[in-house]
């Protein structure tokens, strides 16, 4: 996926829309958790978990428009080497899919069954689930402070992954309030979205720890 263009970083900002800067308007909090996120040519997606039930968001990077807010989702029957993630508001039925080897597709079906659009996904992440897991750095579950362990400080970047803007820092031994949680398959590392003296942004797993 290597490192992001300007367009792309601000893009990816956009991706992770529902987790940092529509924070108020969709009450991020502790139970709030990403499932999958990811950029499509013209959009981005993303699904996540609240109160143990999924909701959908889908952001039009062309007209700059969140056509889909909080819409209630669901798994969808398919076969094991893929999960997919539906909703239906208005007309149209949205697939977000994912298969085994991480890759994922956006799918937006009209009533009559027309696909209105498919496209391939990038820039993907993926939820964490609390326990054991393959991602490196500490795996622990978002809604609690952490403190940094970084040398000097820690970076706070626009996305969940190396390259992404740096919004700000949070130098050692501070603590941060941690927002969201997420798995960025393209370099292995857990990321988490954590908040420092009023700036949102995005830290290396390794380089927190619950407090």
């Amino acid at each position: 996926m290597g490192l992001l263009t300007a367009p792309l970083q601000a893009a990816a900002s956009l991706a992770l829309f529902a987790s940092s800067g529509d924070q108020t308007l969709l009450a991020q909090a502790a139970t709030v958790e990403t499932v999958l996120n990811f950029e499509t040519a013209s959009r981005a997606v993303r699904v996540y978990r609240s109160g143990g039930r999924l909701f959908m968001n889908l952001y039009n990077k062309a007209t700059d428009v969140v056509e889909v807010r909080a819409a209630p989702a669901q798994l969808v029957p398919s076969t094991r080497d893929q999960t997919v993630y539906a909703t239906t508001q208005g007309e149209a039925q949205r697939f977000a899919r994912i298969n085994v080897q991480g890759e994922t597709e956006l799918e937006i079906v009209a009533a009559n069954g027309n696909v209105v659009l498919q496209e391939p996904g990038f820039n993907t992440v993926v939820g964490v689930a609390n326990g054991v897991s393959d991602f490196r750095g500490n795996n622990f579950a978002p809604g609690t402070p952490a403190v940094v362990l970084s040398a000097e400080a820690a970076r706070l970047r626009s996305g969940p992954r190396l390259g992404s803007t740096i919004l700000g820092s949070a130098p050692r031994r501070a603590v941060v309030d941690v927002l969201d949680r997420v798995g960025n398959p393209a370099d292995g590392f857990i990321w988490y979205q954590v908040i420092h003296n009023g700036t949102t942004g995005w830290v290396r797993g390794d380089l927190l720890q619950p407090t």
